[in-house]
C-alpha cells in the first residue's frame, strides 16, 4: 500500500542529492531534493501509529545507497524499517568523482491526517 494513494495519509522521505561533504543533509546539500513514497506499514496504519523517524543514509561513489542506520528512531521498529527499506531504493544520486562514501542524514515523518 502507497501513502500517496490514501486520502489523509502522508508518508514521506525527502533524500537530498549528495553535496561536496562527508555528511550531508538537505540544509547543505545541493538543491535538487527527491521525495520517495514510503509505503506506511499496515498494522501501523490499522492501529493509528505515527512517528519521526531521523536515518543516516549512506551513498556510495557509484551513486547508489549502500545502507541505512536509524539515528532516531520513531518508537515503532516497523516505521522505522519502512523508512529505511524506501531510502535504500532510491535513485538519482550523481556518482562522486572523489570515490568516497557520503552520509545523508534525512527524515521520514509517518502522518495521518483526519
Amino acid at each position: 500500500m502507497k501513502a500517496e494513494l490514501l486520502t489523509g495519509i502522508c508518508a514521506v522521505l525527502s533524500v537530498a542529492a549528495p553535496g561536496n561533504v562527508t555528511t550531508a543533509t538537505a540544509a547543505d546539500a545541493a538543491p535538487s531534493v527527491q521525495t520517495v513514497a514510503v509505503d506506511y506499514p499496515i498494522r501501523a496504519l490499522r492501529e493509528g501509529r505515527q512517528g519521526t523517524v531521523i536515518i543516516a543514509l549512506t551513498v556510495g561513489p557509484d551513486g547508489r545507497p549502500k545502507s541505512c542506520a536509524i539515528a532516531s528512531s520513531s518508537g515503532h521498529g516497523d516505521l522505522d524499517r519502512a523508512a529505511c527499506a524506501s531510502a535504500v531504493r532510491a535513485t538519482g544520486f550523481p556518482p562522486l568523482a572523489d570515490g568516497s562514501d557520503r552520509i545523508f542524514m534525512q527524515k521520514a515523518e509517518f502522518r495521518i491526517e483526519e
